[in-house]
């Protein structure tokens, strides 16, 4: 028997095994070795492919996408705190309210310079607008004009406390003493320096001396709440 052989299905015919086609009767008697799933083969390979390229490239953008969010690319940009502080820490303290004032009264003085009222008036606004240095430099043009002034020698001394310096403090407030011996808020005043420098039994002295001046007013009360606190 010959085993190159087959039969067609349909009409009985002897035919080589190699025959797709029957050439007796045109049936399909089988499927050539050349094309057997060559173009699924082929579809397959390439939708393979095509997924593999989508998974890499999906794969490549969660990486990506990791990478960035650690360094922190997305983040909201933080706004240095120089920019934010700046104006609040040069102004610390200092009121505003009164600048046009100021300003007013020293285009005034810029015409007459000599005018102690004006100048005492823009001192102790400069003083209480927290300009504190500005304030001292107008407060030594008025005691040129009237170095006796105790009040004003006072009010020099607590720019120079408020400005942390507590030599001069000091300085200015016992110079007040000399003009006003009985000075009550420049004992007051000096006893708080003193506790402040450290000074304590000083600073008891002093407030003792504001008492004796006038036990009954508010700074003396104040003066004797500040000997029985320390």
């Amino acid at each position: 028997m010959n085993n190159d052989l087959k039969n067609c299905a349909t009409c009985g015919k002897k035919l080589e095994k190699d025959f797709v086609y029957c050439p007796y009767c045109g049936t399909k008697t089988g499927k050539s070795k050349n094309v057997i799933n060559s173009g699924t083969n082929s579809l397959n390979g390439k939708e393979l492919s095509f997924k593999k390229i989508i998974y890499i490239v999906l794969l490549l953008i969660a990486v990506g996408g990791v990478i960035l969010y650690s360094s922190g690319v997305f983040n909201e940009p933080e706004i240095a705190e120089s920019e934010t502080q700046s104006f609040e820490d040069v102004h610390k303290g200092v009121d505003l309210s009164n600048l046009q004032q100021i300003n007013a009264l020293e285009n005034e003085l810029k015409a007459n310079p000599d005018d102690k009222e004006k100048i005492l008036t823009l001192a102790h606004m400069l003083n209480d607008a927290g300009f504190k240095q500005k304030a001292i430099e107008r407060y030594k043009e008025y005691l040129k004009l009237d170095s006796s002034n105790a009040d004003v020698l006072v009010d020099m001394g607590v720019c120079y406390y408020d400005m942390q310096d507590y030599t001069e403090a000091e300085k200015w407030m016992k110079e007040a003493l000399k003009y006003q011996p009985r000075h009550q808020i420049a004992h007051l005043n000096l006893g708080i320096v003193s506790l402040t420098s450290g000074k304590h039994d000083e600073a008891i002295e002093w407030w003792r001396k504001a008492v004796e001046i006038d036990p009954n007013n508010n700074i003396g009360k104040k003066a004797e709440e500040l000997i029985n606190s320390h």
